[in-house]
């Protein structure tokens, strides 16, 4: 049902320019991601164009967020109650794909703190690995919001819950290794931001799993999905 509904509202000029530019600020990211974790991976030199590739990257993010909201206002206001819910959910996305910019740049300011990629240490090579899962993760999210395939959004929420539970083992390892206090400290921010941008894909990918009001909420405490959704369409 949710990708009949939003194929009818993408009919509508406006609201299917909105989703264009969506799918635009989403693309950024995959972008802005890639750049930043080849650098921590050493599968890319560390530079003042790279530096000034995410921020600028992060700035056209920050426009089309800004541009969205304005125009899905604009339009709330002049045909009020009409399209409200695929506004709100377009006004959720745009803040998660928002953020995940954002974080971007805290993962290269990790990188600058590094001077360069993460260690070959064991807990330096987990964390090279999460980096290639959470890029990864990427496309399901990003093709289930595109296509608004529910069971492609679902994959990308799993997989994103679980890349999120291994971030958090590997900040509790952390807490118990011998390593020194600075690359501990970084290590740890890395799995911290890693957490959060794959969480903030999981909300992206919830936009077409749950019903609006359970927007963000995917867990294991919603339980069966299919027969929750069966629950509330009954």
């Amino acid at each position: 049902m949710f990708k009949e509904l939003i194929e009818a509202f993408r009919r509508q000029p406006l609201i299917d320019q909105m989703f264009s530019e969506m799918e635009a600020m989403l693309d950024e990211g995959v972008g802005m991601f890639r750049s930043v974790s080849e650098v921590l991976c050493g599968r890319r030199e560390l530079t003042a164009d790279v530096h000034d590739c995410v921020y600028e990257t992060d700035r056209r993010i920050n426009h089309l967020q800004r541009k969205i909201r304005k125009q899905l206002v604009e339009h709330l206001i002049v045909s009020p109650g009409t399209d409200v819910p695929i506004s709100l959910v377009l006004m959720s996305i745009t803040k998660d794909a928002e953020r995940v910019g954002d974080i971007c740049k805290n993962l290269l300011e990790v990188a600058e703190a590094l001077g360069g990629p993460i260690g070959d240490d064991p807990l330096g090579a987990r964390l090279t690995e999460l980096l290639s899962e959470i890029e990864d993760l990427f496309v399901p999210t990003v093709a289930a919001f595109q296509e608004s395939d529910k069971e492609v959004g679902r994959e990308a929420v799993e997989r994103s819950r679980a890349i999120a539970k291994e971030c958090d083992r590997a900040i509790d390892e952390l807490l118990q290794s011998d390593l020194p206090s600075r690359t501990a400290v970084l290590y740890a921010l890395a799995a911290r931001y890693q957490k959060r941008v794959a969480l903030h894909l999981s909300n992206i990918a919830t936009s077409v799993v749950m019903p609006l009001h359970r927007l963000d909420y995917y867990d294991e405490k919603w339980g069966d999905l299919t027969k929750r959704e069966e629950g509330e369409n009954g």
